[in-house]
């Protein structure tokens, strides 16, 4: 499905495209967010000097990089550059807890970088960067300190956030998954959905399922339908809030989730002259998942049995010791 209805809303999104801003923006844009490009906009932070340096270079449409790192407050913080700069974080590595996996040594540090430090509220602010839609976080520990950092941006703005959450102690100090979704939910996010990643022990690698320990994952947080529907009553313009709700949809289908975008629509086809809500609506619904169509047959659940056993023959692992969820939303 085009996330952007074809063309019967082509001037509210050429007006105000669908902004994303990704909070540790190394090697660019994620896969799912590759769909998004025809009215998207990017502002994009990431504070190893070279990686920004690479970034900026290729001067892409749309898209505008700050050599900034993001945090809970403005000052001077340290980011240790790890030997594989996927593990490089502003927390010390946890090698106590590391050393008890395969490859632990992809974290152990290579150099320290001084960087100045600013919270994303002042950052946007300072650069009249307007309004934002989604907050992407990948920053190896200190996504809690950005949240706090954020908290305006948060509450008027965004719709949704995608961030990395620990279960296992990767790093001294980190926030927990829990003090992550107490923070969100707080400011009337609710987790949508969560794709795990698990790593096995190093004497163990070898043996038993595909599965390891929990380690970490990918959470996708979306705005509640009341708090979405709150911040849409306090708008005073009408085009505001369509242009609101189209970029708010549009996430959603960016993610799979064509019933939260038809949650939406639903009490505010008001914004919309009739013929346009209407094909909107229908464009929501003609999105029917197979699986819907497959009928219910005697034997069904053994031959699903069979294919679930094939899987986990199958099932992709990194090594052999590392393995998780493919997709993080509806994404096939």
């Amino acid at each position: 499905m085009d996330i952007y209805f074809g063309n019967i809303a082509e001037a509210e999104y050429t007006a105000h495209p669908l902004t994303l801003v990704d909070i540790g923006a190394r090697g660019g844009l994620q896969p799912n967010w590759r769909n998004a490009t025809r009215h998207l906009r990017v502002i994009g932070f990431e504070p190893d000097p070279e990686e920004f340096a690479r970034l900026s270079s290729k001067k892409e449409r749309g898209r505008i990089y700050f050599n900034v790192a993001l945090h809970g407050a403005p000052g001077e913080v340290a980011l240790k550059l790890a030997r594989s700069p996927g593990t490089s974080s502003l927390l010390e590595a946890n090698h106590a807890f590391l050393s008890r996996f395969p490859e632990a040594e992809r974290f152990e540090v290579v150099k320290q970088v001084r960087l100045r430090a600013d919270t994303l509220d002042n950052v946007l602010a300072a650069n009249d960067m307007g309004a934002v839609d989604f907050l992407k976080i990948d920053t190896q520990g200190a996504e809690l300190a950005i949240l706090q950092g954020a908290r305006r941006t948060l509450a008027q703005h965004v719709f949704g956030v995608e961030l990395e959450v620990n279960f296992g102690p990767l790093y001294v100090g980190q926030p927990t998954f829990g003090e992550l979704d107490a923070f969100l939910r707080a400011l009337g996010l609710q987790l949508i959905d969560l794709r795990p990643a698990y790593w096995k022990r190093l004497y163990g690698a070898r043996f038993g399922g595909p599965k390891g320990q929990l380690v970490f994952g990918d959470a996708l947080y979306f705005v509640t339908e009341e708090r979405f529907q709150q911040r849409l009553a306090d708008m005073a313009e009408v085009h505001v809030r369509r242009g609101v709700l189209l970029r708010a949809m549009s996430v959603c289908l960016l993610y799979g989730y064509v019933d939260y975008a038809l949650e939406l629509l639903r009490p505010n086809t008001g914004l919309f002259e009739p013929s346009i809500a209407a094909e909107i609506e229908r464009r929501l619904r003609a999105d029917v998942r197979v699986s819907t169509r497959v009928p219910h047959f005697r034997g069904r659940g053994l031959l699903s049995h069979v294919f679930y056993r094939l899987h986990r023959m199958l099932f992709p692992t990194y090594g052999g010791w590392a393995s998780g969820g493919r997709n993080l939303g509806n994404i096939d």
